[in-house]
Order: C-alpha cells, then structure tokens, then sequence
C-alpha cells in the first residue's frame, strides 16, 4: 500500500470554510497520519470526491486503496455522505460503506452543511466529531459543514468535469477566491 500525503493548514485562526487539509485525490490521503491523529471514522463525499459525474462504480484503485487503509489502521467505519437522493448502494457496496443523504424533517429537506445532517452522523456511529473525518471537492457543503460539526476535514480536488450547475454558479472560481483571501491574509 503506498503512502499517501496532506498538506496542513497553517492557519492558526482559520475559519471553518478552510479545511484542515488539502490532497490531490484520494489516493495521496496519508491515513497512518490520520490514525495517528485518532481518526476512527472516515466520511467521504460521493460525487466529484469518490466518482466522477456519470461513473456509474468506485474506480477500482480508489476502492482498494481505501479498503486496505480501513483494514490496516483498523478504522471502525467508512462512510458515504452525499446531497445526492438517487440510490447509491452500488458505490456503497464496493467500499462496505455507511450511506448518509439528505432526509426530511417535518417539511424541511437536512442536507450538508446543515449541523442535523452531521449530528445524524454522528449519532449513528456513535463518535466523537474528533474522531472523524470528512474527506470532500466542495468548501460549503463538506469542509464547512464537517468544521462545523467539529470533524477534521480534508479538502480534494473534484474528479473530472463540474456537472453544470456548479460551473453557472462558479462555485470553483469562488471557492479558490475565499481560499486566497485567507492565505493572503496568513502570509502578512
């Protein structure tokens, strides 16, 4: 199994949309590092983190890579987080992975960031939020919502293409200009 990387956030008063650390893709994620930081529990999101728009399976190394980290360092779970309502057991199955989705509540849709959605994580994993750690493409939706929740949060780079709403929305080019702001205002 090779070891990965991460790049440590050298903020000392870093807001919660920037994460704790950054990596290329999930197979340069140093998970001894993460089980020496007590990490017990790993969360990953699912679309443009773990697959690529319309992949319709894991790619065979990342599932590898992933379930020999969680056999190695003895991870007690992996989890799949998504905003995304369709069936995803197929993604799931592959990695013997947790599923978590947005769900109702009386007339309100909980989905990431919302703090209900990670308590409910939580919650049916019965873990500490510093035991887990959520690995994700997007600042609001993954690092802010996991920071939020007080999990340690890993930013990637998305998979493949943006699916079309993100590129009219721009939510790359805004999220690299919250990034800078806070690393310019770290470099003074």
């Amino acid at each position: 199994m090779r070891e990965g990387k991460l790049i440590k956030t050298k903020l000392l008063r870093r807001p919660k949309i920037v994460p704790d650390y950054f990596s290329d893709n999930i197979l340069d994620i140093d998970f001894a590092r993460l089980s020496e930081l007590g990490i017990k529990h790993i969360i990953i999101d699912l679309d443009l983190t773990l697959k690529k728009k319309l992949q319709w399976h894991v790619d065979p190394r990342d599932k590898k890579y992933i379930n020999d980290a969680v056999k190695k360092y003895s991870f007690k779970s992996i989890s799949i987080a998504t905003n995304n309502m369709l069936r995803i057991g197929r993604y799931a199955e592959a990695l013997e992975a947790n599923v978590f989705q947005p769900f109702w509540v009386k007339w309100k849709l909980v989905r990431k960031p919302s703090k209900g959605y990670f308590d409910k994580i939580l919650k049916q994993l019965k873990a500490k939020p510093r035991e887990c750690v959520i690995i994700g493409d997007k600042l609001k939706s993954d690092v802010y919502g996991g920071n939020s929740a007080g999990m340690l949060t890993i930013l990637v780079k998305a998979k493949g293409g943006d699916y079309w709403y993100d590129r009219v929305l721009f939510t790359r080019m805004r999220e690299h200009r919250v990034l800078s702001k806070y690393f310019k205002k770290s470099s003074r």
